[in-house]
């Protein structure tokens, strides 16, 4: 009985087809230019020129220093800060008229960048200046040193080598935005995609005056309620498999740099049967708490306010989470509801498999799952929550 309540349901949802274009549809084509956007941030920029404004004509050793910034077009005016400030220049470097005549000099020489630091343009531009006059800063020590005898050494008591931890040596910053990106369209896609659904499934019926009629039919309400259930939660999990994949497919097909976040090699069996677990039970877990909103509800429109909350929740989780290590989770952050979900995730793609978050994962998700349903079933038993 609960299948065939369950293929009516599925039928009535799928019958709305502008409905459900939108519910795969959107996503779908929000996360693609989410995945090109992040992929144009780790592409090489080399072919992109910026212009350098300096309030003199350059020596030829400046034309030199500037030669070996080919993405760095240096532009001569009056007023170089002025230049910036009306957009014609991203950076403006500021000496004296001589500087790369007498930087060789025993003398220390001042260089003022100027601009504006909340511009990716213009911290790009001044952290390769400052590369480059810190490369030329080396080279006037060194040969300052040989002038007096000294050796280099002497400027250098303590050399520090940083080494990252082993699931983050190649393709950190790839990996990294993945972890976090993947887990938060997995879970938008998962709510979002169950939301409409379930808005209509109670709160609907309650607000056609259709609900008294299913009510008298032989059908019992536990399995009424369990066939809405899984109809919200096959959606959700449609919705959220549809995206993933669309995603992942992008990503191997359509990108350079993420790509190569995704290779898991033996291991990958494994993560695929982990995500799927972890996908069904969401999904359930979602749709338990939508089911429970569509039935607090009276109004679709009420419904949808009501379970706007739940798409925030699954965004939430991911700025608790952006600045913690894997080493740096606890059991806590295993068994926080939504959150749990994110840990789980960002693990797999750094390629840490560990079976007891795994386990603590998906059971405590399955017991809030369990939580919710049974919250929901029993106010279904009351006709005040009902009609």
């Amino acid at each position: 009985m609960i299948w065939s309540m369950f293929k009516k349901e599925m039928t009535d949802a799928f019958r709305d087809k502008r409905t459900m274009l939108l519910t795969f549809l959107i996503p779908v084509a929000m996360l693609t230019a989410l995945v090109f956007f992040y992929e144009s941030m780790l592409s090489d920029n080399s072919n992109t020129t910026y212009t350098v404004a300096i309030p003199h004509e350059l020596s030829e050793e400046g034309e030199q220093f500037f030669a070996e910034l080919p993405t760095l077009k240096p532009n001569v005016t009056e007023n170089a800060k002025q230049a910036v400030e009306e957009g014609e220049a991203t950076v403006a470097f500021l000496s004296e008229e001589a500087f790369f005549d007498t930087v060789t000099e025993n003398q220390v020489s001042n260089v003022t960048l100027y601009g504006d630091s909340t511009s990716e343009n213009a911290s790009t531009v001044m952290s390769l200046i400052e590369n480059q006059l810190n490369t030329l800063e080396d080279s006037i020590v060194s040969s300052r040193l040989a002038n007096n005898n000294l050796n280099d050494s002497v400027l250098e008591a303590i050399q520090i080598e940083r080494q990252q931890l082993s699931y983050n040596d190649n393709n950190g910053a790839s990996t990294m935005i993945l972890a976090m990106f993947l887990p938060m369209i997995f879970a938008i896609s998962i709510a979002s995609g169950g939301m409409p659904v379930s808005a209509d499934i109670l709160a609907g019926e309650k607000e056609r005056k259709t609900m008294e009629a299913l009510l008298m039919t032989p059908v019992s309400r536990k399995k009424i309620l369990v066939s809405k259930w899984f109809t919200i939660s096959t959606i959700g999990f449609l919705s959220g498999i549809t995206a993933l994949i669309i995603v992942v497919i992008e990503t191997f097909f359509f990108t350079e740099n993420l790509k190569d976040a995704l290779g898991f090699g033996e291991q990958l069996p494994l993560i695929l049967m982990v995500v799927l677990c972890t996908t069904i039970l969401f999904s359930l877990f979602i749709g338990a708490l939508q089911l429970l909103v569509s039935l607090v509800s009276k109004t679709v429109k009420e419904s949808n306010n009501y379970g706007s909350p739940i798409i925030m929740l699954t965004v939430f989780p991911v700025f608790l989470i952006m600045s913690k290590g894997v080493n740096e989770f606890t059991f806590t952050d295993y068994i926080t509801p939504f959150m749990n979900m994110f840990v789980l995730l960002k693990e797999m793609l750094l390629g840490v498999l560990d079976p007891v978050a795994i386990f603590l994962t998906l059971g405590s998700t399955a017991l809030y799952m369990l939580i919710a349903f049974v919250i929901a079933q029993i106010l279904f038993m009351k006709d005040k929550w009902v009609l």
